[in-house]
């Protein structure tokens, strides 16, 4: 790696730096808040990004990383043979950490750009593998997604874990006769469209499990956005009454409902090492 790749990776960083400070502080994130915080002006960050937009994504991918980190921290406490206490863990501290940092959450979970951050941070590695100055500055020029670098981190990390289950015969799988005609064609629709998950590692038997992936991800992006923005009361969020009656209802349609007292168990274990104080203030 030159002097010059190395100082322009240090400073793609530094921008992510400045730019979360930023938003922790409940300011405003723009091209010129950033650069004045880094002693540069807004053209001179303009030979790093290329929008406010861009911006956003690049700062939202750096949050997901972090936060996934942090989810298979809390997953980890628990044995692999034990999927569904792993996913509650998971799903726990995803929710303490968005509760405790409102506004990264928020750029992050519902930001429509992650795949184009993908790309540039791609383009910023290639730097240091070659790559000449002749690469076009726009870096969503470039497509597609690496395995490991997914377009939604936080959705492919949980279908991970579905999968898990499913592998291990943990789940009550419905069949296409329990489910209405035209859900069904809509489930294989979709699969159909991308290489999606369940259908790679599950094949056909993967579609039932797609389904119930799909309504447990519904439950926690509502309860985490409605609880984020303060759409219920402080004492419904502090009681964790939302957020464990959706839970069970996730437990119970895997078929797991008589696992529920010690899963939600693993859930308070899991808030009250993350420390964080969920009723905390709008």
């Amino acid at each position: 790696m030159s002097r010059r790749e190395r100082r322009r990776l240090e400073t793609y960083d530094e921008i992510v730096e400045v730019s979360r400070a930023l938003l922790r502080q409940g300011d405003t994130l723009s091209l010129r808040a950033v650069a004045t915080r880094m002693g540069m002006t807004a053209p001179a960050l303009y030979r790093y990004i290329d929008s406010v937009d861009q911006l956003h994504a690049l700062v939202a991918r750096d949050i997901c990383t972090g936060v996934v980190a942090t989810m298979e921290k809390a997953r980890d406490r628990y044995p692999c043979d034990d999927p569904a206490a792993r996913l509650a863990a998971s799903a726990t501290v995803l929710r303490c950490w968005a509760l405790a940092n409102r506004s990264e959450f928020q750029m992050a979970f519902a930001n429509p750009r992650l795949a184009d951050a993908s790309c540039l941070r791609r383009k910023v590695l290639g730097l240091l593998h070659g790559v000449d100055d002749d690469v076009p500055t726009n870096p969503f020029a470039a497509s597609g997604v690496d395995d490991d670098d997914p377009p939604n981190p936080f959705a492919t990390y949980f279908a991970r874990l579905f999968i898990e289950l499913h592998s291990r015969g943990l789940i009550a799988v419905p069949t296409p006769g329990d489910l209405d005609p035209g859900l069904h064609a809509l489930i294989q629709q979709s699969a159909s469209k991308s290489d999606d998950p369940f259908v790679a590692a599950l094949g056909a038997d993967g579609l039932g499990t797609l389904w119930l992936f799909k309504l447990a991800w519904a439950r926690l992006c509502g309860v985490l956005m409605v609880e984020v923005i303060g759409q219920v009361e402080a004492e419904l969020i502090s009681s964790d009454a939302v957020f464990n009656t959706l839970m069970r209802e996730t437990f119970a349609s895997l078929g797991l409902v008589d696992s529920w007292d010690r899963l939600v168990g693993v859930s308070r274990d899991t808030a009250l090492r993350a420390g964080t104080p969920r009723a905390a203030s709008y």
